[in-house]
């Protein structure tokens, strides 16, 4: 070796890191041990620097020169490019640093002017093998290329090297993934993302957080280009929605049924558990916990291991458990392409204004590029528009925890729609009062609203004189959605229409485990409503006057009626688990303790008994309590969903040794069930039969005796001899008679038991 090492700088814009990471493993490769070396350089293109003075600035400062610059080239680069040149001009480099650049195609693009004679690979359209020949005989020589093809071959064993070594060729999924889909409309963030990617490889874990708290600056959305930029080079990727802790459990549950390491019966502490040691063993993965509530909450189910985590979260205190990256408003660069990026007709001058006013918040940014686009509002127009109604926001003299500009945006969208298209303003307001969780569109045709009578339908044979949103109209907020049952394509335009206008995102993907024909299934497609614009939605129709309530109390007892017709049913049933997994969010977010739907408060009971069947007893009885408390105060103890809430509580207390408690429960239940119902009826012989089980356990073995004897007696009577309830008394009462002493009539019982079943 002669001891000279040669210098090569990869320039990129930050959207093409995976390719320049790709690169720089593929030339190292090739070269002799300690013979390259290797300098990544991300153009950062939102300061204003033209790309050529940003190449001779990487040339100055290599230390002792540069013999070449791989200048990765894609759509990104050259909008990036024009942007640039659009506002500074066009600059040619002098002869020298053209004749060191080597353009790679990463994406099917022209190479623009100066660099369109200049010979470079294309590497999009090859597999892993191919594409690192031609990178290195372009790069290094075609000596170097074979080398790197026999290293790179061997890599692949007995098979193709289809996607070793590792960094993977960019656009390869791992097979274990489970993330939202990626957003078109996402921009900029280069050094966020390089320094997010940084962070993961120096530490392991980093938590996302707003500056200063701030709701709407694009935690998840730059979460979620992390796992789709970055995803070919983990063998595992989870995304874990994590605002209800209660509900994390279910989420590393249906990891373990995907790895094939449980079954999905399997209870959600044991699958969990599993699923969490996996990860400790192995390595290569990413876990995404987004929109956690707390490090407290959280740190319990935080993995350990040889992998990557990310939290996004809305509160600060995490630097005790995660490196801390604070994601802050769009450069104004970033907020002019993005609004150019969908409404090319826009000046630079004209976006400018239009990113001023909306304060490079993405959310508020992406609302209006929504806008925009699918109205064809001039910008002048939209800017005035805009101002009235946060002139309108401030005028009304809310207490808002939200930007006002977002505030405005949503309001001129929402008076938009309520002219254009009242079925998705409609929908919109009912995402609102759901979950921020995915939300099945199955699940919003689900049923018609129902109308009091008589209620104004809006325009019939005259146009409707349009109102600010959420003042004067007596409009009922729910009269649109007459029919949205029949069918699903009036459903899916108005969601469409609502994704165009950047109000919700939509991904179209099957739910695993959830059966077709289910509505919770994600066939047709499911959607997400970001926090803010839902907070939003809701206080723009609850104005406070006694309208504004009456409106949020009607699309509250819509959703109510919702949630409770997509009951999955049977919680013991392991076969619904998937669907409830789904469904759970929205039950919370109902707040069924204070809804006046006897079906809902059903459901909810349903919701604690799944939690208790897939072992997450604490989640169990924490529902179940505050289920019961809420509902005796204001039902009182005779109410059938407070009997049904106290049984699921005494089970849950049960499961937990607090047999005492159980017991003072199910005795008072017993009590009102016999009075109410008599005897002999199955909840009463249930209550019966549970509170034999708080005495055996509270060692009452001879209370426990007789209450079973009774209930066998009755059970044998007006089921049947064999009848399953009677079959699981009678060993209830073998269990008794063995304890005290009695073995001969116990096995003689089980016996009993045992030729009936077969039979």
């Amino acid at each position: 070796m002669s001891g000279v090492r040669r210098r090569f700088v990869i320039s990129h814009v930050g959207r093409d890191r995976p390719w320049a990471e790709w690169i720089a493993a593929r030339l190292a490769d090739a070269g002799e041990p300690d013979s390259l070396d290797i300098q990544l350089v991300s153009w950062r293109w939102d300061t204003g620097i033209p790309l050529v003075t940003a190449l001779e600035n990487a040339t100055f400062e290599a230390e002792g020169g540069v013999d070449r610059i791989v200048l990765v080239f894609s759509e990104a680069l050259l909008e990036a490019h024009e942007y640039v040149v659009e506002q500074r001009g066009a600059l040619r480099p002098d002869l020298a640093l053209l004749g060191k650049v080597v353009p790679v195609r990463v994406e099917p693009v022209g190479l623009p002017e100066p660099w369109s004679g200049a010979s470079g690979p294309t590497l999009h359209d090859a597999p892993p093998i191919e594409a690192a020949d031609r990178l290195v005989a372009a790069v290094l020589g075609t000596a170097a290329a074979g080398r790197a093809a026999e290293r790179l071959a061997r890599t692949g064993g007995d098979g193709p090297a289809l996607v070793a070594p590792r960094p993977r060729l960019p656009g390869h999924r791992p097979d274990q993934w489970s993330a939202p889909a990626r957003d078109d409309i996402f921009v900029g963030r280069d050094e966020a993302l390089i320094a997010l990617r940084t962070a993961l490889r120096g530490g392991g874990r980093v938590a996302v957080e707003g500056r200063f708290g701030m709701g709407g600056v694009g935690k998840t959305r730059l979460a979620c280009e992390y796992v789709h930029r970055f995803g070919s080079d983990y063998d595992l990727v989870w995304w874990i929605p994590a605002d209800r802790p209660v509900l994390i459990g279910d989420q590393f549950a249906a990891l373990a049924v995907r790895l094939r390491l449980v079954g999905p019966e399997t209870d959600t502490g044991t699958a969990a558990t599993v699923a969490r040691t996996y990860l400790r063993r192995h390595a290569n993965w990413l876990i995404v916990f987004d929109n956690a509530e707390s490090p407290e909450a959280l740190t319990p189910w935080l993995p350990g291991g040889d992998g990557h985590t990310i939290v996004t979260s809305r509160t600060s205190g995490w630097a005790a458990v995660a490196t801390r990256l604070e994601v802050d408003l769009l450069s104004r660069a970033e907020s002019i392409l993005l609004l150019r990026r969908r409404d090319p007709t826009l000046t630079v001058v004209e976006a400018g204004r239009l990113a001023a006013v909306l304060g490079d918040l993405p959310l508020s940014v992406v609302l209006a590029v929504g806008f925009l686009a699918e109205t064809g509002t001039r910008a002048e127009d939209y800017l005035t528009e805009l101002a009235q109604h946060v002139t309108d926001v401030l005028d009304e003299h809310r207490s808002v925890n939200y930007p006002h500009a977002l505030a405005g945006a949503i309001a001129t969208a929402t008076g938009w729609l309520a002219t254009r298209d009242p079925v998705a303003l409609a929908l919109a307001r009912v995402c609102a009062f759901l979950a921020p969780a995915p939300i099945p569109v199955g699940l919003l045709g689900l049923l018609d609203p129902e109308l009091p009578e008589p209620v104004d339908r809006g325009p019939t044979t005259r146009p409707r004189v349009p109102t600010r949103p959420g003042t004067g109209s007596n409009l009922h907020p729910l009269a649109a959605l007459e029919g949205i049952s029949d069918g699903t394509a009036l459903l899916q335009r108005a969601i469409g229409r609502l994704q165009r206008l950047g109000i919700v995102q939509v991904e179209r993907a099957t739910r695993f485990g959830v059966r077709v024909g289910d509505p919770l299934n994600g066939s047709n497609g499911v959607v997400s409503m970001h926090r803010l614009v839902a907070a939003i939605f809701r206080d723009q129709l609850g104005l406070r006057d006694q309208l504004g309530s009456d409106r949020q109390d009607a699309l509250r007892a819509h959703v109510d009626a919702l949630i409770a017709a997509a009951d999955p049913g049977e919680p013991a049933d392991p076969n619904r688990w998937s669907s409830w997994t789904l469904l759970l969010p929205h039950v919370y977010a109902a707040d069924p303790a204070h809804s006046g739907s006897a079906a809902l408060r059903a459901t909810a009971v349903s919701a604690a008994r799944v939690l208790l069947a897939r072992g997450d007893v604490r989640s169990a009885r924490d529902l179940a309590d505050q289920l019961h408390r809420r509902w005796l105060d204001r039902l009182g103890p005779d109410s059938e969903d407070t009997l049904r809430a106290a049984r699921c509580l005494a089970q849950t207390l049960r499961t937990l040794g607090r047999f005492d408690a159980a017991q003072e429960l199910d005795a008072d239940l017993l009590r009102r069930r016999r009075e109410k119902l008599g005897e002999d009826h199955t909840d009463s012989l249930a209550a019966a039969a549970d509170l034999a089980d708080d005495a055996y356990a509270l060692g009452d073995v001879r209370m426990a005796r007789a209450l079973d004897e009774d209930v066998l007696a009755r059970r044998q009577r007006v089921f049947g001899e064999s009848h399953p309830q009677a079959l699981d008394s009678a060993l209830r009462l073998a269990r008794d008679l063995a304890a005290l002493g009695d073995a001969k009539r116990a096995a003689e019982l089980r016996r009993w038991v045992s030729d009936r079943d077969v039979s």
